[in-house]
């Protein structure tokens, strides 16, 4: 009767055992699905403030050609034009601010020159008295997040 009631627990142990097998599988199968979709969450919010802040770099995109429109019209010695330009200044000085509070900022030449994998460079142009790939004009400011490039600055460079 002693050797019955031992093969008895034997058995409801190996059956315990395989319930617990189970359970750290369904376990470690929901706290993989869970990485994922934390993984996941976190690409859709990264691509979601790429979006918007490619939206608001158009914006200041728009707001610097106007200002190089009237200064080139010498609309910027009307006094009601400085007040408005004024204005518009405010609100891209804000708009900057929202993009640093996230971390993304213009891309900075601190030695006026090409920085391969972040410019894009739209045109070339001889100039004897400057160094190859010497930045002539920055065409559109480019914007950086950390290591990570929002958009390519666009540059005229200087090639002999």
């Amino acid at each position: 009767m002693k050797m019955h009631l031992t093969h008895f627990k034997k058995i409801a142990m190996k059956e315990s055992i395989k319930e617990l097998e189970q359970i750290i599988i369904q376990n470690l199968r929901t706290t993989s699905e869970f990485k994922n979709e934390v993984v996941q969450k976190e690409n859709e919010k990264h691509d979601l403030l790429k979006d918007v802040a490619l939206n608001i770099i158009d914006i200041l995109d728009s707001f610097e050609r106007i200002q190089e429109d009237i200064i080139e019209k010498e609309y910027d010695k009307i006094p009601e034009v400085k007040k408005a330009t004024s204005r518009y200044k405010t609100i891209e000085r804000k708009l900057l601010g929202l993009l640093q509070k996230h971390g993304i900022t213009k891309v900075e030449f601190p030695d006026n020159r090409l920085i391969v994998g972040i410019c894009e460079v739209v045109e070339t142009e001889p100039d004897r008295n400057r160094k190859d790939e010497e930045i002539i004009t920055v065409i559109r400011n480019g914007y950086i997040r950390g290591k990570e490039l929002i958009r390519p600055a666009q540059i005229i460079v200087v090639k002999n």
